[in-house]
């Protein structure tokens, strides 16, 4: 059984083209990205207290070889305008020898093309975490772990990571009350993912 761990969690570059960039807003107020990675601070509370994490923002920083090499673990995964710099990063550690867990909404609506990553972690992390904890402290080194379909309640989630963040590189950060939407519009996809 393994009691301790070390985690890296990488956040993937956006596309540049892409929606979410804010770029020219960024300029402005000299923050290097618009949003902290909420998801896997959120991730990061999730973990055991004791093992130890650290996050590298891609959007933010440079990723090196140093950041990799002192992980046991590296957690990524994202969206879809991530997705070209996540399989990069799972085929960089998956190099260097570190297993890599993925999630997300790209991952769970495609997992077969995240394939190379050791674990999967599809839907919504707080209802399978226990589960993927306790298969790495027994010794297990790939799976994929699938949350039921339907809403997380969120008053459940633990306080994210705060304490993970460079804050002085975002515009703003982000205080999550609610997950999914409450509508069921006939061309969005949370709804198939989520439920």
């Amino acid at each position: 059984m393994t009691d301790s761990c070390k985690v890296l969690m990488i956040f993937p570059l956006f596309n540049a083209g892409s929606f979410w960039n804010y770029k020219e807003t960024c300029d402005l107020t000299g923050a290097r990205y618009p949003a902290a990675p909420l998801g896997l601070i959120t991730v990061a509370a999730l973990l055991p207290k004791h093992w130890e994490v650290r996050l590298v923002n891609r959007n933010t920083e440079r990723l090196t070889e140093d950041d990799v090499a002192w992980a046991d673990m590296v957690m990524t995964g994202g969206m879809l305008p991530q997705r070209n710099d996540a399989l990069q990063i799972i085929d960089m550690c998956r190099a260097a020898g570190k297993p890599v867990v993925t999630g997300g909404p790209d991952v769970t609506s495609s997992p077969d093309i995240y394939s190379a990553a050791n674990f999967q972690v599809l839907g919504e992390a707080e209802e399978i975490m226990g589960d993927f904890i306790a298969a790495w402290r027994n010794g297990d080194r790939q799976g994929v772990f699938q949350a039921p379909m339907g809403k997380t309640d969120v008053t459940l989630s633990p306080l994210p990571r705060f304490d993970l963040l460079k804050l002085n590189q975002y515009l703003h950060v982000g205080i999550q009350f609610s997950r999914g939407c409450p509508f069921s519009c006939e061309f969005c996809d949370i709804i198939e993912l989520y439920g």
